[in-house]
């Protein structure tokens, strides 16, 4: 019984050990069938996933501009039409993309913590503006405007708490009273009530927001009575007199004067009364008027001239949100040319933006400075952590170069937002961080209020860039926010992140803006989608809707005007085609019936019509096609060879299945590669995943080339004395000569590939294929020539075996291709073996650098130099310099000014001690010491501009111990 027991074991093993196959051929080449269907069609499900995500996005886009027309064409004809609520279709599409388990799990526990946030506000502050959750009772921050119901309308809508929503929809109907002797903000008063009832229209189209957001925005229009337009801060919402808080000296805050943009333009739209928007607009275009070339504008403006006065510049508090809304207003205006110019603007102040990023030592985080005058500030604000969301949001309209220059920076910038939470005890962040050489960062003022902005940040990164990585840095907050904040009452800030010690407010924007982001952070994108909506600075979405020349908003009761500006002569015959086409489906319908027709039909057809989806490009389309026609060419070969091996047993035949299933394997590996590389960098690959491409194609080398290579040969001698002439040589003729097409076909492809990667890099075609940037081409070139090689060798052996009856030839032909493949598997190991370990940059492009810095007046000498490749064409430049003091101090003094300085050191050496010269001299060495890292920044910007391919720079000061370049 023992032995039977242990041979049945033996015999259930066998099928593990390779000699098993080894000596069963038809067994061996079944097993790369199985391997080789299983990565097809895990390949192709992946490739039709990420397709349909591509054509999805762009249906959607074109829907959300048939939704325009179609409301442009509903209020032309006064409304009889219908509106068509697209919240069906959002519905459905969340259906079509399978929801992670994960996803749905954690958002429900962020619902459930709105639920007891909203609980706790509702049983003991109900109706005030925010709850104090320790003292359990309510408190009028904002003049007791219900601050916090108002802000978690929308939150309450898209989390589909119907109930809470409704109560207090009849709460804003009922109860809802702005007639308040109380000093309001007009910033605040806007953002959060007016934007909050624009949305919750938006969203429910109950017409009772909309008309309660009109009556607020009223009461606030006085506070624009200014000689410049530029409104004042605070306003008296019973009487209606404005004016300047004392402690700015009159000046109005730049945040705050510029952050009203965006609700007014869509207050104005949803009710046709263009005053609302010509107020706002006005500030616009007077900050435009003396706008900056480094778009960076100090966070006090005076209201009655327009002049900037010396001020901070920050894009943390009183200056963050201005900047957001040059980007936003032109993307709720769908991006056209009516609201270019907010564009333009915006790009500006993004180059100012640049000037103000540095990074921290020895960890390199990147963060934003504040400026003073000429100084900057190694200080950052967590408000400032919107940038991140804004940066991504914005970098779609650049060219694809500095499209991944802000996008690289928005990731690095969110990776050190994160650190503000991680680097405390409680992972929570405090409310600013100084940056300290050699130290990183460090917290200032310690409180956390339950701030949104790193969160939002992470929204935007992550539905931009489908990186999960954000997503969890998100679950880490919210779960420090559950961990620390959450009492039996509501939700409480820490007075100290170090001690955790709790403070007794629950601010409104938890519920508005943090909450609302982790629940959209787990959410389909198909849930409030970015092409349909935009999210105000309280992150209250409200819907785009396109903007045409003109300028202002038009009534919609003016029904002719409306109806000329679709057919206008802006629009040309395509747009005056569509209209009129839908015009006439329009007229068509008589009801809400035949309304629904359209929405179900018409949309639902336009939205299921077959469409090409475009493909990423990160200069490699050239290798996704040689890889792609490769993959193919090579499924189709093996099934021809595979059954003429069949039906021949021809070792020689066997080689060449072997060969096409390795090949296949390759190129599907090599496609994966290509795939995988081009994933965003993030904090564990802050350089990118460029190098991925190599390490795929060299496991593909190493595992199946070189198993390809080692079977055949084995199998091959074994027949050199026992082999057989074979079968129906007739058919293996003629698959051998369809499969020479074939491959030639593919190899054709893949060597103007090559051609083209070559011209792009400027080399010689051989020295490409040793050395390029990209070996994916290559390898694809050089499995497709072993191929139609292996085929010409198959083809004379069968032939030998023919002439001379001598079955021998064709387990020799075995050999021989197993050999080929054996030298091609060794040359793509050396080939991605060199990019792996980082080889230097092109000589041509190092002596261009070197050369520069050579030449550059601030720089001594260069030590240390070195670069890498770090992706096709991508590459890493180090460098130490020894700088030329005099000249850096003399640029210093060529943009300041040297009388300034000289007046104050002649004055401090008049005096008796030497505390005033000392304290001159720290500020002039600070000040030499920033103009120091201007200088570093300039470098490097140059340097990149010399070499595109140049992705990071890193320049050091150099330290004399070391040995010289």
């Amino acid at each position: 019984m023992a032995r039977g027991s242990r041979s049945v074991t033996s015999s259930k093993w066998r099928y593990c050990h390779p000699s098993y196959y080894l000596k069963r051929p038809k067994r061996l080449a079944l097993l790369f069938i199985v391997f080789v269907c299983a990565s097809l069609v895990v390949w192709d499900r992946q490739t039709l996933v990420s397709e349909h995500q591509v054509e999805i996005a762009e249906l959607r886009k074109e829907v959300s501009d048939l939704q325009n027309l179609l409301e442009e064409f509903n209020n032309a004809h006064g409304g009889t039409v219908g509106k068509i609520d697209l919240r069906e279709k959002t519905t459905k599409s969340s259906k079509e993309i399978p929801d992670d388990p994960i996803d749905i799990q954690r958002r429900e526990k962020v619902k459930e913590a709105m639920l007891h946030a909203w609980g706790s506000y509702e049983k003991y502050a109900w109706g005030q503006d925010e709850l104090q959750p320790q003292s359990k009772n309510g408190v009028n921050s904002f003049g007791g405007l219900g601050a916090t119901l108002i802000d978690s309308l929308d939150t309450l809508y898209i989390m589909g708490l119907n109930e809470q929503f409704q109560k207090a929809r009849d709460w804003v109907a009922n109860t809802l009273d702005f007639n308040k002797e109380y000093e309001a903000s007009v910033f605040e008063t806007t953002i959060r009530v007016v934007g909050g009832l624009l949305s919750a229209y938006d969203l429910s189209g109950d017409k009772v927001f909309l008309n309660k957001a009109r009556e607020i925005a009223d009461r606030l229009l006085p506070a624009w009575n200014t000689p410049t337009g530029i409104p004042y801060n605070i306003i008296n919402l019973s009487q209606g007199r404005a004016h300047n808080p004392s402690w700015t000296g009159g000046e109005s805050i730049l945040a705050d004067s510029g952050t009203e943009q965006l609700e007014f333009i869509v207050l104005s739209q949803r009710t046709g009364d263009p005053k609302y928007q010509e107020k706002v607009e006005n500030v616009i275009k007077q900050i435009n008027k003396t706008f900056p070339d480094d778009g960076l504008l100090p966070i006090y403006i005076n209201p009655h001239s327009g002049a900037t006065g010396y001020s901070p510049i920050t894009f943390g508090a009183m200056g963050d949100s201005f900047y957001e809304y040059l980007l936003k207003v032109w993307i709720q205006g769908n991006k056209t040319s009516a609201v270019k110019h907010y564009r333009d603007m915006w790009e500006k102040s993004m180059k100012g933006l640049l000037s103000l990023i540095r990074r921290s030592t020895p960890s390199s985080f990147a963060y934003i400075c504040e400026k003073n005058g000429g100084s900057l500030s190694d200080k950052m604000d967590e408000l400032a952590c919107f940038a991140p969301g804004m940066l991504a949001l914005g970098s779609s309209g650049y060219g694809p170069e500095d499209s991944q220059k802000f996008l690289s920076l928005a990731e690095e910038l969110a990776w050190t937002c994160y650190n503000f939470y991680q680097s405390t005890p409680t992972k929570l962040a405090g409310e600013n961080y100084f940056f300290h050489s050699g130290q990183d960062m460090s917290v200032g003022t310690s409180w956390n209020i339950l701030r949104p902005e790193t969160v939002e940040s992470l929204f935007y990164l992550w539905r931009l860039t489908g990186n999960k990585t954000y997503q969890e840095w998100g679950w880490n907050i919210f779960q420090a926010f559950e961990k620390n904040s959450r009492i039996e009452s509501g939700y409480v800030g820490l007075k100290d992140v170090n001690s955790g010690v709790k403070d007794n407010m629950m601010q409104s924007f938890f519920l508005a803006e943090t909450l609302k982001y982790l629940y959209l952070l787990f959410s389909p994108s198909s849930v409030i989608p970015l092409d349909q909506w935009v999210f105000n600075t309280e992150a209250h979405p409200l819907r785009i809707v396109t903007r045409h020349e003109g300028g202002l908003v038009e009534n919609s009761n003016d029904k002719q005007k409306h109806f000329s500006r679709i057919g206008g002569r802006k629009e040309g015959r395509s747009g005056r085609d569509k209209g009129f086409m839908l015009l006439q489906i329009l007229r068509s319908i008589g009801n809400r019936s035949s309304l629904k027709f359209l929405q179900n039909g018409f949309i639902q057809g336009f939205l299921t019509r077959a469409k090409q989806a475009k493909n990423i490009e990160i200069n490699d389309r050239h290798s996704q096609r040689a890889v792609t026609t490769a993959l193919w060419c090579n499924f189709l070969v093996f099934s021809l060879k595979f059954g003429v091996w069949l039906a021949s047993s021809s070792h020689v035949m066997l080689a060449e299945v072997v060969h096409s299933v390795a090949d296949f394997a390759n190129q599907a590996l090599l496609a994966y590669g290509l795939t995988s590389s081009r994933r965003a960098p993030d904090a564990i690959h802050p350089y990118g995943y460029s190098k991925e491409r190599f390490v795929w194609s060299l496991i593909s080398a190493v595992g199946i080339f070189c198993l390809g290579s080692g079977a055949t040969v084995v199998h091959g001698f074994q027949n050199l004395w026992t082999a057989q002439p074979p079968e129906n040589m007739h058919y293996a003729a003629l698959v051998i000569c369809g499969s020479f097409i074939i491959e030639g076909a593919s190899l054709i492809v893949a060597i103007q590939a090559v051609k083209k990667g070559a011209a792009a890099e400027g080399m010689k075609l051989r020295d490409y294929i040793w050395r390029g940037h990209d070996p994916t081409s290559v390898a694809v070139m050089t499995e497709d020539g072993a191929a139609v090689t292996g085929l010409v060798i198959a083809g004379a052996s069968l032939v030998a075996v023919n002439i001379t009856g001598n079955a021998i030839y064709d387990p020799i032909g075995s050999i021989v291709v197993g050999n080929l493949l054996g030298m091609v598997a060794i040359f793509l190991i050396q080939r991605n073996r060199h990019a792996l370990i980082g080889r230097a940059m092109d000589d041509h492009d190092m002596e261009k650098v070197l050369q520069f810095l050579k030449n550059d007046p601030v720089v001594d000498s260069l030590y240390d130099c070195k670069s890498e490749v770090i992706g096709p064409g991508f590459f890493r430049f180090k460098a130490e310099i020894d700088f030329n003091g005099v000249m850096v101090v003399q640029n210093y003094l060529e943009r300041t000014g040297r009388e300034e300085w000289a007046r104050q050191f002649r004055e401090a050496a008049k005096q008796r001690d030497d505390t005033a010269l000392m304290k001159i001299m720290s500020n002039y060495g600070e000040e030499v010491v920033t103009a120091l890292g201007s200088e570093v920044d300039r470098l490097e910007n140059e340097i990149q501009n010399l070499v595109p391919g140049i992705r990071h720079v890193d320049i050091e000061a150099h330290n004399p111990t070391e040995s010289t370049f």
